[in-house]
């Protein structure tokens, strides 16, 4: 099958690695520096599970030119980015093309569907620590790399397909997992992002403030007890394990991990606050649920009605 990368950051980078070192046939969509280093020498992973991984003659484009079309499209880039990326599917794809959106949002599936009328949209969710250290080099930063998607609610897809997809994501060295509850999955994977990404900005803190007794793992714990309630508004049946299990996932870090959003705003450059901080409060807002340490993140943040307004129009587009 032939599979195209949109978005070779931490996280479509590592997808797009190891499935081209699993010899799979793989494009990548990358820009700037990142795409000019990755054309002249290649891409450079730095794995947690593999060692170094030095692929040579990748495939990368910036996204501008006929591709030809894929049997699979993982979509890796931020939230903020999602319109942008449409053109690029259109023109990628076929009837038989299946979309897999790696995204932090709650409903980047929906947004996708409506947009890509005639092309299959799953959902999906990634658990992996990555990000671009240098240009045309990726760092992982955790020993769990899991990829989990499946078919939206009402949605038909080709079983056969998603197993060859599972099986290809296996074979090279990903765990693959075909969700019959896609919604809750990715719930649960935002609920790990958005506390941690909060948290850590908040604190200006890294995982290994998180991974002992204190103040950023008290706060950390108190965020996925407020999105609990929210899950609860939303019909969504959390296992009873959920703090537990996130703690879990959160020891599994190097000491000095920090969010993709942490790092943005260190920066300067844009950031998922929109959609990992602001837009939980707004959830909580429209179903009457308090979530005080969610508030008083956002507001640190310049979270106010007139953000709360742009979200909302960002959710209609």
């Amino acid at each position: 099958m032939k599979y195209l990368i949109i978005g070779t950051g931490g996280t479509g980078g590592c997808i797009g690695g190891y499935l081209t070192g699993g010899g799979k046939d793989v494009t990548f969509i990358a820009r700037g520096d990142h795409l000019k280093a990755i054309k002249e020498n290649g891409l450079i992973i730095h794995s947690t599970l593999k060692g170094e991984m030095n692929l040579k003659n990748v495939k990368a484009f910036d996204g501008g030119e006929e591709l030809g079309k894929f049997d699979v499209i993982f979509l890796c880039v931020k939230g903020y980015s999602l319109n942008e990326t449409i053109s690029i599917i259109k023109k990628a794809s076929n009837e038989k093309t299946i979309v897999v959106p790696i995204l932090n949002a709650l409903n980047a599936g929906e947004k996708l569907s409506e947009a890509l009328t005639g092309i299959t949209v799953l959902d999906g969710c990634i658990y992996v620590g990555g990000y671009i250290s240098a240009p045309g080099e990726i760092t992982q930063t955790m020993e769990t790399f899991r990829v989990v998607f499946g078919a939206r609610e009402n949605a038909k897809v080709d079983m056969n397909l998603l197993h060859k997809i599972q099986l290809d994501l296996e074979e090279s060295g990903i765990e693959g997992i075909i969700s019959d509850n896609i919604r809750r999955g990715i719930f649960k994977k935002i609920s790990f992002t958005s506390a941690f990404a909060a948290t850590g900005a908040y604190y200006d803190a890294a995982a290994g403030e998180f991974q002992k007794d204190g103040e950023c793992r008290r706060m950390f714990i108190l965020l996925l007890k407020e999105l609990q309630k929210i899950a609860i508004a939303l019909n969504i049946n959390l296992d009873n394990d959920f703090i537990d299990e996130n703690l879990v996932f959160l020891s599994g870090f190097s000491s000095d991990t920090t969010a993709s959003m942490q790092k943005d705003i260190k920066t300067g450059k844009s950031s998922e606050k929109d959609e990992l901080i602001f837009n939980i409060v707004n959830i909580a807002e429209k179903y009457g649920i308090g979530v005080p340490n969610y508030k008083k993140i956002a507001k640190y943040f310049g979270y106010s009605k007139s953000s709360r307004m742009f979200i909302q129009r960002k959710e209609l587009m």
